[in-house]
């Protein structure tokens, strides 16, 4: 139970971010105190926070005593619409509810599968950048190229037409966002599952190669692993999930780039070498998702001498996480040539990102080529008329105005 006074001592979730080029400030300071805080959410509860990196990958670790499942009493909801919206995703599962699902999706998100489309992911890059240099100047980078290149690849991945992009893209962007009302919410998710569902019925007449063919051929009609509406539900979930972090991770990163040339300047020395290395630390430097991992506890345990009781809400700090001095050297400053590989960019255990290596790859294509392309790519508006989306699950930029 929490005290009347830890409630109101406890700070307002999401925390607010002073600089916009670092977490929270009190997320922070909670770090340097060093064991678990508590933080007031949206409907009044008091969730434990972890800001320290040992303690999240021991919270993110433990699926026996810290579970992910979002309708669970006491899971730290992000609206009372995300038991609706999530509750019967697999990666808001744990244990056998979680891991066969996963395993189905694993095969198309592999290193090697990734790899791949490498060549295809620099055809697109250089088709957009193309395009970039014919629209008149300012070019908003988010719009045109940061949501464009990952739109584009997920959706060849799903087997879902192109044109299609702007209609997902509305809609996903509203599961997200955390301060919509929660009938905005719902009709976003459910105009999201019959547009893949349309296009999961079409597949069974016209089969092809891609993702979503096979989890209703295969999946489903052959091998009955899946209902219908769960295969429906699992590409809304890649949909979602892998076009809008991809977009906003490419915007931070182009951000980063042009404040820090010399940081630019040892990337397009050599890409091949620089480029990998460049996307963990910019995963670890901008940690954007930012109100996430979130877990309830099943089994009174201690973490950071503190006693988490069963029933009682976690909410994981990454940006704080990733900034921690005790696993990071100097760990404010943007490093690309950094060895450590020890962020938690991509969340840690069973349930880290499925998509990080499409991810990896095509943030390592879209940098790069794009100041290779456009060697003097500059803000158009100055820094401080930047907007971030400091209320939603990741972090990013609303747009990004430049000019060459």
């Amino acid at each position: 139970m929490t005290t009347a006074e830890e409630h109101v001592a406890a700070p307002e979730f999401p925390l607010n971010r002073g600089c916009p080029f670092a977490p929270p400030e009190k997320a922070t300071e909670f770090r340097e105190a060093g064991a678990p805080q508590r933080v007031r959410i949206w409907n009044g509860n008091t969730p434990w926070l972890i800001t320290r990196h040992d303690q999240t990958r021991q919270v993110l670790s433990a699926t026996d005593r810290f579970a992910a499942d979002v309708t669970l009493p006491g899971f730290p909801n992000t609206s009372d619409a995300q038991p609706f919206v999530e509750g019967g995703i697999f990666f808001r599962k744990d244990g056998d509810e979680h891991l066969p699902v996963r395993r189905i999706l694993n095969p198309d998100f592999t290193a090697k599968r990734s790899e791949a489309l490498r060549p295809r992911m620099a055809e697109l890059t250089d088709r957009l950048i193309d395009d970039l240099l014919t629209m008149p100047r300012p070019v908003d980078l988010i719009e045109h190229f940061a949501l464009a290149l990952p739109t584009v690849v997920i959706c060849e991945v799903l087997g879902v037409p192109y044109e299609e992009r702007h209609a997902v893209h509305e809609s996903s962007k509203k599961i997200v966002q955390l301060d919509l009302p929660q009938a905005e919410k719902k009709a976003a998710h459910e105009a999201m599952f019959a547009t893949i569902g349309e296009h999961m019925q079409r597949k069974r007449a016209e089969p092809d190669n891609a993702l979503l063919s096979r989890l209703v051929n295969t999946h489903v009609d052959e091998r009955g692993e899946l209902t219908f509406e769960q295969a429906v539900g699992l590409g809304v979930l890649v949909i979602g999930a892998g076009h809008e972090t991809t977009a906003n991770m490419i915007g931070l990163g182009v951000l980063a780039l042009i404040r820090e040339p010399d940081q630019r300047e040892i990337l397009l020395s050599d890409p091949a070498k620089y480029a990998p290395s460049c996307v963990e630390e910019m995963m670890r430097y901008w940690s954007m998702v930012q109100t996430e991992p979130r877990r309830v506890c099943v089994q009174d345990t201690e973490v950071g001498g503190v006693l988490i009781k069963a029933g009682e809400g976690i909410i994981c700090n990454l940006p704080a996480a990733n900034r921690d001095p005790e696993v990071f050297a100097e760990p404010e400053q943007l490093d690309i040539t950094r060895v450590e590989r020890k962020h938690i960019g991509f969340g840690f255990g069973v349930h880290q990102c499925l998509g990080q290596n499409l991810s990896r790859v095509e943030m390592q294509v879209a940098w790069p080529r794009l100041f290779q392309r456009i060697p003097d790519l500059r803000l158009a508006v100055d820094e401080s008329e930047l907007h971030f989306h400091n209320k939603a699950l990741t972090y990013g930029l609303e747009e990004l105005p430049v000019t060459w």
